[in-house]
This record gives C-alpha cells, sequence and structure tokens, in this order.
C-alpha cells in the first residue's frame, strides 16, 4: 500500500509557503516585502522539487504499474501536466527569486505570481481530491 504520510505533509508545508506569499501579495504592489516574498518564493521552490522527486521515484512508478487502466491514465496525464507546471515555476523562481528582480515591476510581479500560485493551488488540490483521494479509496 502506497504511504501518503510523507506527500501530504509535503502539501502541507507547499501550501503554508503559498499563505506567506498571498499574505505579501495582498498588501498591493507598492506594500510587498520584496526580500521576503523572494525567500519564500525560494522555499516553495525547495518543497516543489522535493515533492516532484518523491512522486517521480516512488509515486507514480509504483502507480503506473497498476492492473487499473484508469489509475495508469490518470498518473500520464498528471505527469505531463506537472512537469509542465515545474517548468513554469522554475521559470518564475528564476525571474522573481530576488527582491531586486521585483523591484520596479512590482504590478507585473503581483499579476504573475498570482496566476503561478493559482496554478499550484489547483494542482494540489486535484492530488488531494482526485489521486491521493483514489489512491486511499481503492487501497494501493
Amino acid at each position: 500500500m502506497i504511504n501518503l504520510g510523507n506527500l501530504n505533509r509535503q502539501h502541507d508545508s507547499i501550501k503554508s509557503e503559498i499563505v506567506i506569499i498571498q499574505d505579501e501579495l495582498q498588501k498591493g504592489s507598492a506594500g510587498i516585502n520584496l526580500s521576503e516574498v523572494a525567500l519564500h518564493i525560494s522555499k516553495l521552490a525547495g518543497f516543489l522539487k522535493m515533492h516532484l522527486l518523491e512522486e517521480d521515484q516512488f509515486l507514480y512508478p509504483n502507480l503506473l504499474v497498476s492492473t487499473d487502466e484508469d489509475i495508469r491514465n490518470m498518473v500520464n496525464q498528471y505527469i505531463q501536466e506537472m512537469g509542465h507546471l515545474a517548468e513554469e515555476y522554475t521559470i518564475f523562481k528564476n525571474k522573481y527569486n530576488v527582491g531586486s528582480k521585483i523591484k520596479g515591476q512590482e504590478n507585473v510581479f503581483v499579476e504573475e505570481a498570482n496566476l503561478m500560485i493559482d496554478a499550484l493551488k489547483k494542482r494540489i488540490d486535484r492530488e488531494d481530491t482526485g489521486l491521493y483521494h483514489i489512491i486511499k479509496e481503492k487501497k494501493l
């Protein structure tokens, strides 16, 4: 049976970083603590990297050999989608991982950050309510 405990803890860490970043974004472009938000963008990148590594090395390989074709199809879809999202987040992180990179373009940063955070939240929610739910339900 797949142990989701560590993956769920990673989701909690990712969600915590997202909340911190969102709190900064809600201050508006003039009120953002640039160094603080840049720090948490980098921390979030680290949590995402660890999470993806665990999914790629342990979770997905186990599910891809499942006798359940629906599970295999779902996992292949998740792998493809997350590859794109991970790539997009890396570009975002490299663009805004230091406060000085944000300075002078705060409005653009807030817009891009909100889009990125929304995409990450949707992905985590899909994993929690979709894939992880099915793993528990089917006792995989």
